[in-house]
């Protein structure tokens, strides 16, 4: 299944961060922008495609 922004992901070591991919990564095709919250505070990271989850919801 292809990630596609907009989707919500976890990644693979951390299953508690829910995220959803805000843009394509600066680093190239390969890497996805992801936006989440932590206390409170917006965090934007970059994770490469192959450390990521689609989060289920059913």
């Amino acid at each position: 299944m292809e990630l596609k922004i907009g989707d919500t992901v976890y990644l693979k070591s951390d299953a508690r961060t829910i995220m959803t991919i805000n843009d394509i990564g600066l680093r190239g095709p390969d890497y996805y922008e992801c936006i989440w919250f932590a206390q409170e505070i917006l965090q934007i990271g970059e994770f490469h495609r192959d450390t990521l989850v689609k989060y289920d919801r059913e």
